[in-house]
């Protein structure tokens, strides 16, 4: 018998969601995520989520451009349109999502209802192999990207190893000079 060892997205995340509806203000918003120590709440005013209120939002959309919290509500700076996951889902795919979509947050819903929310630092916690695939994985997508428009970019070598000042694409890998050379010589 094959034991299944795949990590699904509700073995990371947290079932214990601090919610707030629309209308609470940006005080009352700061105020519970102050008590309960968390960097987030999901909004909602029925079962399924509306939205995401961050630390970051309330710097960015509120105390930076001096606003008083008392007269904002969270419904007004609340992210929308959420990426949502399924809790059956692989946690690499959630974090395969979160990194795609430049977000640390994903609120896992389940037949409508929210049932947990989903963290980077769940995913770093539970899978920290993931994560550092994940950094790679991003690490070497950006160098795709340098070496697309014609910029060089140091790396490591994928045939000899040796990390380089300059790395050169040929057959679809990031090769150090030499290597490249003897290649093309073959």
């Amino acid at each position: 018998m094959e034991m299944d060892t795949k990590v699904t997205v509700h073995d990371a995340m947290t079932s214990s969601v601090i919610t707030a509806d629309p209308k609470t203000t940006i005080a009352d918003a700061a105020v519970l995520m102050s008590r309960f120590k968390i960097g987030s709440l999901v909004i909602k005013s029925e079962t399924e989520p509306e939205g995401l209120i961050t630390e970051s939002d309330i710097i960015e959309k509120v105390v930076s451009k001096n606003i008083l919290a008392s007269e904002v509500t969270i419904g007004q700076i609340m992210t929308k349109n959420l990426i949502l996951i399924d809790p059956g889902s692989e946690l690499n795919q959630a974090a395969r999502l979160m990194a795609k979509n430049n977000i640390r947050r994903l609120p896992v819903v389940n037949n409508g209802n929210l049932v947990g929310i989903l963290t980077s630092m769940d995913v770093l916690m539970v899978s920290p192999e993931l994560t550092e695939l994940l950094v790679e994985n991003a690490r070497m997508e950006n160098q795709r990207e340098y070496l697309e428009s014609e910029k060089s970019v140091p790396g490591i070598c994928e045939i000899c190893g040796n990390y380089v000042e300059y790395l050169d694409t040929f057959d679809g890998k990031f090769l150090c000079e030499e290597c490249k050379e003897d290649l093309e010589d073959e």
